[in-house]
């Protein structure tokens, strides 16, 4: 990419803290917090073209998303986007939303233009139709995919604790294809519960209690969408003193949670790749 260029960045995560569905005006929400991974990055460039043009060619969202946020914010020119991503694919990481994230962030670089977290969200909601909260970074908070905002933003911040991040294999997963699970009214009294928890927990700095959360969550999701070997995960990161575990709802990915190695060390910023490409 030759000439004068935008330049944008985005994380990826480690699946989901706590996923479930709240009651909003008499309708079911679909809700996520996800677990940011700053060691999981997409970037992007974005340059004045004769015509609009995304690298890799099947990124189609990212260039949806490039051109979404011209349209937000007049720009006229045509534009090419090249997208560099270290996230996998397919596994639960939130490539496409980072690739998604990246590209408007170039986008903005190139036209100098402000913007926040939220205006962001909407733009990748209209270029995704659901996405993950990857462009709040490391700022922790509950987020509404189907709609693109926010449904609660936490006090406090990510505690330190180590994160192991573990693949199970197989396929990669078409996360568009995973239809949204019908939880019982039990359960969605308890996601409102678990995120109480999760709030106290983020603002106490408590990691151990968002690794039970995570736990919990990824426990009632057994009944709705197992994950392979969910209880040998289980065993053994208990058996190993670990916190709790992760997991990517619609992914491949988990990750265990476990007391930072280093006292005073920041999280989540290590990552532990295991299994990956086995």
């Amino acid at each position: 990419m030759s000439g004068y260029f935008g330049r944008g960045e985005a994380i990826g995560h480690a699946g989901e803290l706590l996923q479930g569905a709240v009651r909003i005006n008499g309708h079911i929400s679909p809700f996520l917090v996800t677990l940011p991974m700053p060691g999981f990055r997409s970037e992007a460039k974005a340059c004045a073209s004769r015509h609009w043009s995304v690298s890799p060619h099947w990124k189609r969202k990212a260039l949806r998303a490039a051109q979404a946020a011209c349209g937000r914010w007049g720009v006229r020119e045509t534009m090419a986007i090249e997208i560099a991503s270290e996230i996998p694919v397919g596994r639960g990481c939130g490539s496409s939303t980072a690739d998604c994230v990246a590209a408007v962030r170039a986008v903005a670089a190139w036209a100098d233009v402000r913007h926040g977290a939220e205006v962001i969200a909407e733009i990748v909601h209209e270029a995704e139709l659901a996405c993950d909260p990857t462009m709040f970074d490391c700022e922790p908070v509950a987020f509404l995919p189907r709609e693109g905002r926010v449904l609660q933003r936490f006090s406090g911040r990510w505690p330190a604790m180590e994160v192991n991040v573990v693949d199970r294999g197989g396929a990669a997963v078409d996360t568009e294809a995973c239809a949204v699970p019908r939880y019982t009214a039990d359960e969605l009294d308890e996601f409102e519960r678990l995120l109480e928890l999760a709030a106290i927990g983020f603002e106490a700095g408590d990691g151990e209690k968002l690794a039970h959360v995570a736990m919990r969550s990824a426990e009632i999701h057994q009944r709705h969408r197992p994950y392979a070997a969910w209880s040998a995960l289980c065993d053994g990161s208990m058996r190993s003193g670990a916190w709790g575990v992760a997991i990517a709802h619609s992914g491949t990915v988990a990750a265990v949670l476990s007391a930072p190695a280093v006292a005073g060390k920041e999280a989540p910023r290590d990552v532990h790749l295991v299994g990956w490409g086995r």
